[in-house]
């Protein structure tokens, strides 16, 4: 009867082990929560943020789009190389600036009906082709008319005619400024002529005794300082046509028939860029 207490016994002992090793073997195969984080990389855990992702994109597409932009504005070389415009320059030196000077300078008697110079119009037509992006060719071809009157103190003689006034010239136009563009300060060094044709009559007791018809020449050298504004320039270079405004100061240099040439405010032109 021992020997079979104690083989019994002997068993239990083993099954209970055997149990709880099972147990032990259960609870080494459950992760903990280190385990867990430590077995996965940091990606599998925390997603993208697709909003985050989308605006460092866009953010670096204005950056670019910014910078296509500034060169679009500054680099002027290949495109808009021509430009077409009317001075109104010569519309104010022929009715206003030319008939101020001259009647100051050369008066009438008192009792004349006339001045001595009377402007009726003009008008002038400029281009420029861009060459380098700081310089350009200018040309101009313009025309006025004005009445010119002389008489004696008595006003028994006096001529009356009118003189057409045909300008032109050819000049390099060198521009000033920190960025790589033709606008703003330049200055223009340039030769040119004026074709003049008078027509008028000399008179002396109401009678024509004498028929004045000519053409003459006055060649000339001179510098322009003015200032071109590019009106529509943040649109791009690729823009197609933007408009323009040249003003100039002053006109000063020599001339084959006056000696010396000066003209205040020689040009007021607009115009297009293409």
């Amino acid at each position: 009867m021992v020997n079979k207490k104690f083989v019994l016994l002997i068993l239990f002992i083993l099954n209970c082990v055997s149990f709880a090793q099972i147990m032990i073997e259960e609870q080494n195969n459950i992760p903990t929560t280190e385990n867990f984080i430590m077995d996965y990389n940091l990606i599998d855990i925390i997603p993208l943020e697709p909003e985050k992702t989308n605006f460092i994109i866009s953010n670096n597409n204005q950056t670019n789009n910014k910078t296509n932009n500034k060169n679009n504005y500054e680099d002027s070389s290949n495109s808009h190389k021509h430009s077409l415009g009317i001075d109104f320059g010569t519309t104010i030196f022929s009715m206003f600036t030319a008939p101020l000077l001259v009647n100051s300078i050369f008066k009438q008697p008192e009792n004349s009906p006339k001045q001595t110079l009377n402007g009726k119009f003009g008008l002038r037509l400029t281009y420029t082709y861009r060459i380098l992006p700081k310089l350009d060719l200018d040309a101009t071809l313009g025309f006025y008319i004005m009445n010119t009157y002389y008489t004696n103190k008595n006003s028994t003689s006096y001529y009356f005619g009118e003189t057409y006034g045909i300008p032109l010239s050819f000049g390099l136009r060198f521009y000033f400024n920190k960025k790589n563009r033709a606008s703003g300060f330049f200055i223009l060094p340039k030769i040119g002529a004026t074709i003049l044709i008078t027509k008028g009559n000399e008179y002396k007791n109401g009678l024509i005794i004498k028929n004045k018809n000519d053409i003459l020449f006055d060649f000339h050298t001179a510098f322009e300082m003015g200032f071109r504004i590019d009106i529509s320039r943040n649109l791009g270079i690729n823009s197609g046509v933007r408009a323009f405004i040249d003003i100039s100061i002053v006109d000063f240099g020599v001339s084959y028939s006056y000696l010396f040439r000066f003209v205040p405010l020689p040009r007021l032109a607009i115009g297009i860029l293409f």
